[in-house]
């Protein structure tokens, strides 16, 4: 069994090789799993990373503006991208028009023998290499999220974070433990051996995930 000095060391090496990292708070956690991953959002920006809270349902009342927050609940949700390379055409002119849901896109002037292969399409959408569960006892606690991230959860690491002693261990690293009194207070505690600064936005969060939790 990993010790807690090992698991800090894996977490921050976890942390430091992320590429892009999606956070899933469970809702059975409530109000509480909600304010721990919107402060350990703010940790993560604060490092630079790329992190991306997953939430299926409504938003908790104390969290009705988080316009600084990265917050999706369909995970499922694609864009169409189009790319068009007209260097060294003389085109300096581009417009749109839409008819009965198709797209016409106009670029202007180009040559009659345009090569068409330098047009190019792709669907981009969420991608994660790192996953940080909050609150989750096993992956079905997180609902619709889980189901639509299932491919995903199999091939990222997974830091699963909870502090009840029912939780499965599903995780690559499972941090659980059952002496915090919050979900917020777990992640506070631990974020600071993980060498992340708790700015301002963070500790605001993390103080509604406690104060709730205890009925302050």
């Amino acid at each position: 069994m990993s010790t807690e000095i090992d698991k800090t060391s894996q977490i921050i090496e976890l942390i430091q090789d992320a590429k892009s990292i999606a956070i899933l708070p469970s809702k059975i956690g409530g109000i509480d799993a909600f304010a721990a991953a919107v402060g350990l959002f703010h940790m993560l920006k604060e490092e630079n990373k790329n992190v991306t809270i997953i939430y299926a349902g409504g938003r908790p009342d104390e969290f009705t503006d988080l316009k600084d927050v990265d917050i999706t609940s369909n995970v499922s949700e694609r864009e169409l991208l189009v790319a068009v390379d007209y260097s060294g055409t003389d085109a300096d002119k581009v417009h749109y028009s839409t008819d009965n849901d198709v797209l016409y896109l106009t670029i202007s002037p180009v040559t009659r023998d345009f090569d068409l292969s330098r047009i190019k399409s792709s669907i981009r959408g969420f991608s994660f290499d790192t996953i940080i569960t909050i609150g989750a006892q096993l992956p079905s606690d997180l609902g619709q999220s889980y189901s639509e991230l299932q491919d995903v959860f199999t091939r990222s690491d997974v830091l699963n974070l909870d502090n009840t002693d029912r939780n499965q261990r599903f995780g690559t690293i499972n941090v659980v433990d059952s002496n915090e009194n919050s979900l917020s207070l777990l992640v506070l505690n631990k974020a600071i051996r993980w060498g992340l600064s708790v700015n301002n936005r963070a500790a605001e969060a993390l103080l509604k995930g406690i104060t709730n939790r205890k009925g302050i």
